[in-house]
């Protein structure tokens, strides 16, 4: 038996960036960690699944997420430019809208619409796990929107970086 090795010279930028643009699979390991939900003490945990961050620079008008939210705990409150969607994989609890709740449980299905301010509580005993889908938000685009980042967070670990101008 023949064994063949062949060396090949590493990958150009055109090599790299057309697999990206080609790809149609992202496996657990390449999700990325820290979105603006998230809260330092992991209380909140908000993952990047499908974005163009994770290898889709061709994602232009949905993006795909994953956020956990442990017993007792809540996500921050904020709003975005954008429609979203969840679909609560596991846990129970509440959305709140524009300061109004709503339960959730299980199979439940959230529409999430532009420029609402918004929280999901957990008000059970697992942990909420939602499956996120959302509108593209390419903040260079929009006019007079008050931040930098595609978020305004009112209130955690996440909230400095995405605070309105002049808070």
């Amino acid at each position: 038996m023949y064994l063949f090795h062949t060396s090949r010279s590493p990958k150009s930028e055109h090599e790299r960036q057309f697999e990206m643009e080609k790809r149609v699979v992202v496996s657990p390991a390449q999700f990325l960690d820290g979105s603006p939900m998230q809260q330092d003490d992991r209380s909140v945990r908000d993952l990047k699944l499908v974005y163009p961050e994770t290898g889709f620079p061709d994602a232009s008008t949905l993006c795909l997420g994953l956020v956990e939210i442990d017993p007792g705990y809540h996500s921050p409150l904020h709003r975005h430019k954008c429609e979203e969607v969840y679909y609560v994989v596991k846990g129970s609890g509440e959305i709140e809208v524009e300061e109004e709740r709503h339960p959730f449980g299980p199979g439940s299905a959230i529409f999430n619409r532009p420029n609402t301010i918004h929280r999901v509580w957990n008000t059970g005993t697992e942990t909420v796990q939602l499956v996120v889908v959302a509108g593209i938000m390419l903040v260079p685009l929009w006019p007079q929107w008050p931040t930098d980042s595609p978020y305004e967070v009112f209130e955690g670990t996440s909230a400095d970086q995405h605070r309105a101008a002049g808070e």
